[in-house]
């Protein structure tokens, strides 16, 4: 399930620090029912399977009516309006809770460091029908794929982000669909043979974002993408790869041409 959501603002552009992913996953949190924020922030739906907890909801990157202007001598980014934000969730119950708070509420308060109070206003909540699906399909990033492994080097842990030219790429996105999966059916499933997730079109460089502090790494681009019928709306309400509740692995269907 996702929502498509327009954004308007008394001003030409909407001010924001390179850095924004936090203020934006505060704007969804802030704008569910308190009981249904406080159960996915605090504990998130468990892994019957695991150790692990998921949050289950990914949002895309802001995409302005025009290529957004950096500063990077004041480390902030305009967006023009109108504004398009999709949010996706397979949780039935949180895409209802914000949907009905977006359109009751239909301004946002926007603050953050170094940029001045802005007021955003909501000017339509969309859902949006699911994708027709045919495997394979071709799949743009709506925000970056993130997927990595925690290593020793000296003794100490160590992030690695994969590139999605690393086989590893492929395997570690699959598993974390798998054990999204089973999260939500409580049904283990293998998708070893079954699927594969292949770079048709990657950035050159890497994303690089600020999150509370940590850097997390990611690649944008098109790709091309094969699950079992069962599992593809998963991947589009959920996310590819880690980090979706921090503003990474969204997707949609790519309409260029390659």
């Amino acid at each position: 399930m996702r929502l498509r959501i327009k954004l308007t603002g008394d001003q030409e552009y909407l001010l924001l620090p390179i850095h924004h992913n936090e203020i934006l996953q505060g704007i969804i949190y802030r704008h569910l029912d308190p009981q249904i924020a406080e159960r996915i922030h605090e504990h998130g739906i468990k892994d019957p399977y695991g150790t692990r907890s998921l949050k289950l909801f990914t949002f895309s990157r802001l995409i302005g009516s025009r290529k957004p202007r950096i500063d990077l001598e004041r480390r902030t980014i305009k967006f023009s309006y109108p504004i398009s934000w999709v949010i996706a969730s397979p949780l039935k119950e949180f895409i209802v809770s914000l949907c009905n708070n977006l359109r009751s509420q239909q301004c946002l308060q926007i603050k953050g460091p170094g940029i001045p109070d802005q007021d955003v206003y909501v000017s339509s909540v969309l859902p949006e029908v699911p994708p027709h699906y045919k495997s394979p399909v071709v799949v743009e990033t709506l925000s970056p794929i993130t997927v990595y492994r925690t290593e020793k080097v000296n003794g100490k842990n160590f992030t690695r982000y994969l590139s999605p030219h690393e086989s590893e790429f492929s395997e570690l996105v699959l598993s974390n669909l798998a054990r999204k999966y089973r999260t939500l059916r409580d049904d283990d499933l293998s998708l070893d043979g079954q699927a594969c997730i292949k770079p048709l079109r990657i950035n050159k460089r890497e994303n690089i974002v600020y999150y509370k502090g940590t850097i997390i790494k990611g690649w944008s681009g098109v790709f091309e993408l094969s699950l079992p019928p069962e599992v593809y709306p998963l991947a589009f309400a959920a996310g590819l790869g880690s980090r979706n509740s921090q503003g990474f692995g969204c997707i949609g269907m790519w309409r260029g041409h390659l």
